[in-house]
């Protein structure tokens, strides 16, 4: 009769005495990974977390391949375990590259963890996703990296806060390439549309006036009445002065006019072709012209051109006075009828733009940047929503570092 074994030996000890074989781990972790991977009708929940966390355990030690193939297979579930998801999210690029595309289990926790914790390949790749939203988005935008702000801004189908766009805005002039993109955006304001204009090439230059250049009519028709009562306060409330004169019909001081010693704009201009300009007669023509002096050493410093046919459009100037005052500012000559010269760019846009429209450029210009405007370049920069829309505009235009 054979020896009866005592209770506590095992006839197979269950304690490792060979060194571990790859072989069988990768079986494991294969078979586990089909386990995970199983469509939901055929494996319950508690299951499928109970083979997650086991093979959590096991891709730490496990080679890129099998660690590549529990990515993909997890990318088709839309319950995928979130411990596995956001492991798998922070792998190297051909690991978390497939997940990252088309993974149907993120939500924007997860996708923002997986930014916070990604590379600027991770970020690439999330930034062309469908359906991002505002909170993704926004910290794609914070990463500062301009190629996946311009993939972010590319994307259709992604969302963006108003303070991604303001972030956006204020890169974008040290990086050309997202104004373009910046300027097709449905959630991009006027204000910052405006400013990002002094920074722009000519193309987008005339793509922002086409689009924020509008008629006013509405405003004057609804505000009508407020003018009348505006001054009957005497203007009092600068406040209300300053808005409405964003919305008023005349652009012209004529009070200014008649004090001034020319008599008139298109005189002070002419006067200025022969004596030059200083920041006296630069003072007039701004004052005649309905624009603060520092809206129009603005304009007028503007290397490009486009802004000073705005100035010139919206204050009734003729062809012959906008020349002269291109010629007053000592401008290069060039070919008025084609654009591949400052000259010619500028009367572009003086033919193109109508006269309303500019004048509501030349408003926004007027009422945005204020004449503290030197002191912005010291002061913090405010992206919060309750600081005023001028200031915040004032600040990305004369905060030189952009």
């Amino acid at each position: 009769m054979p020896p009866v074994p005592h209770p506590h030996e095992s006839a197979q000890p269950l304690e490792l005495t060979d060194a571990a074989r790859a072989e069988a781990r990768n079986a494991v972790v294969s078979r586990l990974i089909e386990v995970v991977t199983w469509p939901e009708s055929r494996i319950p929940l508690y299951e499928r977390q109970l083979a997650a966390d086991l093979l959590l355990g096991l891709l730490r030690v496990s080679n890129v391949e099998l660690r590549r193939k529990c990515a993909e297979g997890l990318a088709r579930l839309a319950d995928a375990p979130k411990a596995l998801l956001r492991y798998l999210s922070k792998d190297e690029i051909q690991v978390a590259g497939a997940l990252l595309e088309k993974g149907a289990g993120f939500d924007d926790s997860d996708l923002i963890a997986a930014v916070r914790a990604g590379t600027s390949a991770h970020w690439q790749i999330i930034a062309e996703r469908r359906g991002l939203t505002e909170a993704v988005t926004d910290m794609l935008i914070q990463t500062a990296d301009p190629i996946v702000i311009e993939s972010v801004l590319k994307n259709k189908f992604s969302r963006l806060s108003a303070q991604g766009v303001e972030f956006a805005v204020g890169r974008s002039r040290a990086a050309a390439q997202l104004i373009g993109p910046l300027a097709q955006r449905p959630e991009l304001r006027p204000g910052e549309g405006l400013t990002m204009f002094w920074w722009a090439d000519f193309n987008a230059r005339v793509q922002l006036l086409r689009r924020f250049a509008v008629d006013r009519s509405v405003l004057i028709k609804e505000l009508g009445e407020t003018f009348a009562l505006a001054a009957k306060e005497g203007w009092r409330d600068p406040d209300a002065r300053k808005a409405l004169q964003v919305i008023e019909r005349r652009q012209r001081n004529r009070n200014a006019a008649q004090q001034n010693r020319y008599g008139s704009l298109e005189a002070a201009i002419a006067a200025a072709g022969e004596q030059g300009l200083d920041p006296n007669m630069i003072n007039e023509i701004a004052y005649m012209g309905g624009v603060k002096p520092a809206t129009a050493a603005q304009i007028f410093s503007d290397p490009g051109g486009e802004a000073i046919a705005v100035f010139a459009k919206s204050v009734g100037l003729k062809r012959a006075p906008t020349l002269n005052l291109w010629r007053a500012l000592q401008r290069p000559a060039g070919d008025a009828d084609h654009t591949d010269n400052p000259l010619g760019r500028m009367m572009f846009v003086f033919d193109t733009l109508a006269t309303a429209k500019a004048q509501t450029v030349l408003r926004y210009w007027n009422w945005s940047f204020t004449a503290d405007a030197q002191r912005i370049e010291e002061a913090p920069l405010e992206l919060d929503a309750d600081a005023a829309i001028s200031r915040r505009n004032a600040q990305l235009l004369f905060r030189r570092g952009g």
